[in-house]
């Protein structure tokens, strides 16, 4: 009962800090807020209960209302960008991987820990991967939440001083609308149960995409026609600051001081170089450089996302370079990396 309230407690100062942040002009607010409170929260040695089932949840809903801002004009304007979004997600594997070199020499990791830490595939995928090798599951999530956390606070706020010349007001594109309905509980319930399928096939980050795909086919077809509303989406934004920020746990961080360190300076460089190599590409495709640099960041798929929208920038372009390099991560980088640097015996 007492976990119970403390639980509450965190949520609600989590929304109450969320709410201050919009109310003043923070980019992100509701993943931001959230994140610093369940990082404070974290860092002071209290354990907020995580709850797969709302993590999943919240997922399938950003899914839901991201994927119903395609239509299919701008899906057949994504057709001929298909080679290079596959490229480029290549490179991004190989960028990471040769990084992770350095992270294997500064950190002192074996080298199936380096890559698998800073390749863009997911905290909990990726540490899952580690083997036995002793500490690599820690080593790993923290390498990644440390370059999809510092990413999520870090270019909203550059974006931002970016795109504001000092003239414009950046209007935030309202991904979610409409009310809560039986056709709300319907589209989501089959998202969640699409997305369940492709994650029993071994598909990973199947409950973003599951719901993005069936609700892509919902705006095509109009077959549902349900709409999300705003709190809905504003609760799913909160769920996944407070899962990023209860990632930073006290006693992981004061076990490895110098992964901590050495894994920031190394996603940084991987990151910047990756984002570096977007933006020479961004000219010749035609795409905004601030669009092409969430395409590229990997900051994670969900949070570039509502980061687009929240900055009001076109958002097809992200989700097609973030989807297509999650699945050459999980399709491809992985078993090729399992076979080259096989779990010490």
């Amino acid at each position: 009962m007492t976990r119970f309230f403390v639980t509450s407690a965190i949520i609600a100062v989590a929304v109450a800090v969320g709410y201050v942040a919009e109310a003043g002009g923070v980019p992100l607010p509701w993943v931001l807020g959230p994140l610093f409170v369940g990082a404070v929260t974290a860092l002071s040695g209290v354990r907020l209960a995580q709850s797969g089932l709302v993590r999943r949840g919240a997922l399938v809903v950003v899914g839901t209302v991201v994927g119903h801002n395609f239509t299919s004009g701008i899906l057949i304007s994504l057709m001929w960008l298909m080679p290079w979004i596959v490229a480029f997600a290549i490179g991004s594997v190989v960028i990471a991987v040769s990084c992770a070199l350095l992270l294997q020499r500064w950190a002192g990791l074996d080298r199936r820990t380096a890559v698998l830490a800073n390749l863009p595939g997911g905290v909990a995928e990726m540490a899952f991967l580690g083997g036995d090798t002793k500490g690599a599951s820690t080593a790993i999530s923290m390498v990644q939440v440390l370059r999809v956390t510092s990413l999520v606070l870090a270019l909203p706020f550059l974006l931002t001083l970016a795109l504001d010349n000092g003239n414009t007001v950046i209007a935030a594109t309202p991904l979610a609308g409409g009310v809560f309905e039986g056709r709300t509980v319907a589209i989501l319930a089959l998202g969640y149960a699409v997305a369940w399928g492709m994650n029993r096939i071994g598909i990973k980050t199947a409950f973003l995409l599951g719901a993005l795909l069936v609700s892509i086919l919902d705006s095509l077809t109009g077959f549902i026609g349900a709409g999300v509303p705003n709190w809905l989406f504003i609760a799913a934004q909160v769920a996944i600051g407070l899962a990023l920020g209860a990632r930073f746990e006290r006693d992981e961080i004061r076990q490895i001081p110098r992964i901590v360190v050495v894994g920031f300076v190394v996603s940084l460089l991987t990151s910047t170089i990756i984002i570096g190599a977007a933006l020479v590409l961004a000219g010749p495709l035609g795409i905004p450089l601030p669009v092409m640099t969430l395409a590229a960041a990997p900051g994670g798929m969900a949070e570039m996302m509502i980061t687009a929208a929240a900055l009001g920038l076109s958002i097809p372009e992200v989700v097609a370079f973030q989807t297509v390099r999650v699945l050459v991560v999980h399709l491809f980088a992985v078993p090729v990396v399992d076979r080259w640097v096989p779990p010490e015996r």
